[in-house]
């Protein structure tokens, strides 16, 4: 039974003449499952039919191509008739399961002229559409001419996708790709008819709209997705003008308005996790003013905040993205009253860097969620005979490996060294806008009590331990310990690790020192900054933070400046005093800086005695997450996924 408080989720609705079981949108979110050269696979087809399957009301299939000169490896595409049946394959699968499915055309501003890779353009002037790695490729203004091409580029598309089986189509007009380009002053400085005022800069997508809608009739349903605002970028798109384009493409044909914004110093269409959750739903409410037409919210929405959308009447649809990749049954289990099963998103951005910034060709993946993309290739099966297996380490590399071991049947021990799970999740969550790891704690330890893991707390494992319970497997997952650089000084007791500090086990003076300035360096400063705490940080290379993440260390760094950190890069702590450190840089400088604590954080290294001391004494034996090798949370979640 649906959930009462998400009564207003779960009504039906409709767009056009498509009608919705719910107003929950799988909003067009890239993931390079595409062949290379666009068509669809069956990793694609399982991704998507897994989320019609969990009980979304409409899919959204991902930005695609609308013809064979713009495109990119890997982004889907409705550019020939070739591609049809494997769309029709997709569009199937989610009608088995009750879905609608539409799809976005995309031009992505790339266009592959005779070999050659050209960014196309209203003027020869533009803000780079960042996500898709658009910086260094030629520049080409499109002549009216081309612009007309175009157009019958996206009415042929249109018409593929309704021959494909798609219940409908969406442009995509926002993000600063072509159709966007032409409707923000930022790029279209054109003097012709498709530039200059309102109406001439919104001619390009009233002209798309127009010739749709002749190729596929009024009974296709086809709507637009807008910047309503664009922030930081000089002459961007504003809501006045937003207030003009919008009925301007309704009666074009446009029947229902997708909502979004664009910054480019911002990067605000990624909804970084320290975006407050619902940070574009004003635009969509002043968007609802002006039109009849259904209205789609979307940033960073969670359940609770989208029946409360729908009920203020700020927007008639809600778009749920990334924590319908993180848990596709997520719909699923609110109506049948599990919302306590949801995976959550922990809304670390690795899924949008990894297509989007400076990793092209790469799919998208999930931190949370290491069957994506995969999900028919790792069902969990049955294993055929039953073992007695035993886990070492609770972290989140431990838990899932014992999870999916006693899903499978196995007898399944868990040792954890701590008064409870969670390992280093524990710490990781204490940093500024990582508070999103927790509820994804809780979700894999109520995994592991609900698989039936016999959980030992307090359990510092030894070989004896392990042995006595006669295992056929044993999964070692005892994580990593920080590093102690060879420091004169170093064993002083006003040093102490990160992994201390974070914890709550270490305490600081008002001066601190942080030696490394990788990740969890950075991340403890930023902590210790928004405490009153003046905060000096050593990195030996030449950049802080370099093993982050490109959009979420920006996010970190800019913290870290407006909070007055000294960052000190290309040097080395030579000594730590009483009082002071002395360190040398690149240059040759030598500097000394009073403090009061000094906290190690020059990373981790694999916890392997007690797997060393097992080898031989265990039929199987497994080693996984950073007790393999330090690396990040992707990476242990997956090991112990598949061991």
């Amino acid at each position: 039974m649906t959930v009462a408080r998400f009564k207003k989720l779960f009504e039906p609705t409709s767009i056009g003449q498509m009608q919705l079981k719910n107003r929950i949108v799988m909003p067009p979110m890239g993931t390079n499952y595409a062949a290379e050269d666009g068509a669809v696979g069956q990793r694609m087809l399982d991704y998507y039919e897994a989320r019609a399957r969990g009980g979304v009301g409409l899919i959204i299939v991902e930005g695609s191509a609308p013809s064979l000169q713009s495109t990119m490896p890997h982004q889907a595409s409705l550019g020939d008739d070739e591609f049809i049946p494997g769309w029709q394959k997709l569009t199937d699968a989610a009608h088995k399961h009750g879905a609608k499915i539409a799809i976005q055309l995309m031009h992505c501003t790339m266009e592959n002229r005779d070999g050659r890779v050209v960014q196309v353009s209203p003027s020869e002037v533009i803000v780079p559409a960042r996500f898709m790695g658009i910086l260094r490729e030629p520049l080409h203004e499109l002549t009216p001419e081309e612009i007309t091409e175009r157009v019958k580029w996206f009415a042929s598309a249109a018409g593929r996708a309704k021959k494909a089986g798609f219940d409908g189509a969406e442009i995509h007009g926002a993000h600063q790709y072509l159709v966007a380009a032409f409707l923000s002053s930022a790029t279209n400085q054109r003097k012709d008819e498709y530039g200059g005022s309102v109406e001439n800069k919104a001619r390009f997508l009233l002209e798309i709209l127009q010739a749709i809608r002749e190729e596929v009739g009024r009974d296709f349903p086809v709507w637009v997705r807008l910047n309503a605002q664009e922030w930081g970028v000089e002459n961007g798109v504003t809501i006045e003008e937003t207030r003009q384009v919008v009925p301007m493409v309704v009666e074009a044909g446009a029947q229902a308005i997708h909502v979004s914004g664009y910054g480019a110093r911002s990067y605000i269409t990624a909804a970084p996790i320290v975006d407050t959750p619902g940070f574009l739903v004003p635009l969509a409410e002043e968007v609802k003013k002006l039109t009849s037409v259904p209205v789609i919210a979307v940033g960073r929405l969670d359940l609770e905040l989208g029946e409360r959308i729908l009920e203020e009447g700020k927007a008639d649809l809600v778009a749920i993205g990334r924590r319908l990749m993180a848990d596709p049954f997520l719909p699923n289990k609110v109506i049948e009253g599990r919302l306590d099963e949801v995976n959550p998103c922990i809304g670390c951005m690795e899924c949008i860097e990894r297509l989007f910034v400076g990793r092209r060709g790469e799919s998208v993946i999930c931190v949370v969620n290491p069957v994506i993309g995969a999900e028919r290739e790792y069902q969990i099966r049955h294993a055929g005979k039953a073992k007695s297996v035993v886990v070492v380490g609770g972290g989140p590399a431990g838990m899932q490996a014992a999870v999916v071991a006693a899903q499978r049947g196995h007898k399944v021990t868990l040792f954890e060294k701590d008064a409870k799970l969670g390992g280093q999740l524990n710490v990781a969550a204490v940093p500024p806008f990582k508070g999103d790891i927790l509820p994804w704690r809780d979700y894999l330890v109520k995994q592991v009590e609900e698989a039936g893991v016999e959980v030992k707390l307090n359990a510092h494992a030894s070989v004896e331990m392990v042995t006595e319970r006669n295992p056929d497997a044993v999964v070692i997952a005892t994580g990593g310990a920080p590093v102690v650089p060879v420091i004169p000084g170093i064993d002083r007791p006003n040093v102490v690790t990160a992994q201390d500090v974070l914890s709550g086990r270490g305490r600081t003076g008002q001066n601190v020192v942080i030696i490394g300035g990788g990740m969890v360096g950075c991340e403890t400063g930023h902590y210790l900054a928004g405490q009153g705490k003046t905060v000096t940080i050593i990195e030996i290379l030449d950049r802080m933070a370099s093993d982050m993440l490109f959009m979420t260390r920006r996010r970190l760094i800019d913290g870290l400046r407006s909070k007055k950190v000294a960052l000190v890069t290309s040097a080395t702590c030579e000594e730590i005093g009483e009082d002071s450190v002395r360190l040398s840089t690149a240059d040759g400088e030598k500097r000394i800086i009073e403090v009061g604590t000094v906290i190690i954080a020059v990373g981790y290294k694999a916890n392997q005695r007690l797997y060393k001391a097992l080898e031989g004494k265990a039929a199987e034996i497994y080693c996984i997450g950073d007790s393999l090798e330090p690396r990040r949370i992707l990476e242990a979640v997956n090991e112990g996924y598949r061991t």
